[in-house]
């Protein structure tokens, strides 16, 4: 009885043992190693070929302001389908972006960085890239444009359902000034949901976002 007791014991002891002599630690090492070496290679990847327009790091605006930031590009587009289409090919509408085809290893690293740099709130990173020119976009502060609502107050101007409709046809502008006045805000269906879901985040009692319907 007592040496049995003793062979199991002795092998809980060496069950313990098992986070770091065992081929699954080995295994999971490698994995993470693999894993970075891959995000490393695909920022250098975005160093070489998108920084000169895209914001491609955590923060910052892109250089191009058709370009859109690297940190919220998940929220306009699958992941799994960007990175075949970088495989393949992508053409996007904005100039002077030449039409890009990455070696399909290139593009699953791009893919991986891509993933490390997302911002918890794309709808915030949605607004900061193509509105925070010229509005107030966060629940105080004043618009850099005098004529442009801050987005705070747009829940006193707009219904929930005609804001939506209206980003999607696109919203004309009407400013003052024709050197301020950007071109119709045209939104996908993606991002105007990710855009209402940051409207929310930023109400308050006295500026409450827009309402259904």
């Amino acid at each position: 009885m007592i040496k049995r007791v003793a062979a199991v014991l002795f092998a809980l002891m060496l069950s313990g043992c098992v986070d770091e002599t065992s081929p699954v630690a080995d295994a999971s090492m490698d994995d993470a190693a693999a894993q970075a070496a891959l995000v490393e290679d695909g920022l250098a990847v975005a160093e070489a070929n998108c920084a000169s327009c895209h914001a491609i790091g955590a923060t910052g605006e892109s250089s191009n302001r058709k370009a859109p930031i690297f940190r919220a590009l998940l929220a306009r587009y699958s992941a799994n389908a960007l990175e075949t289409e970088l495989a393949e090919g992508i053409r996007v509408a904005h100039a002077p972006m030449p039409q890009f085809q990455f070696k399909p290893e290139a593009a699953v690293a791009l893919v991986a960085y891509l993933r490390t740099v997302q911002t918890r709130d794309p709808g915030q990173a949605l607004a900061e890239q193509r509105c925070a020119r010229c509005h107030a976009v966060g629940r105080e502060g004043t618009s850099p444009y005098p004529g442009a609502q801050p987005f705070r107050n747009l829940g006193k101007r707009w219904w929930r359902g005609q804001l939506r409709d209206a980003l999607r046809t696109g919203i004309i502008v009407e400013h003052d000034r024709a050197d301020v006045r950007p071109p119709p805000m045209k939104l996908s269906d993606a991002e105007i949901d990710v855009f209402l879901a940051y409207l929310t985040t930023i109400a308050t009692p006295s500026n409450p976002a827009p309402k259904a319907p």
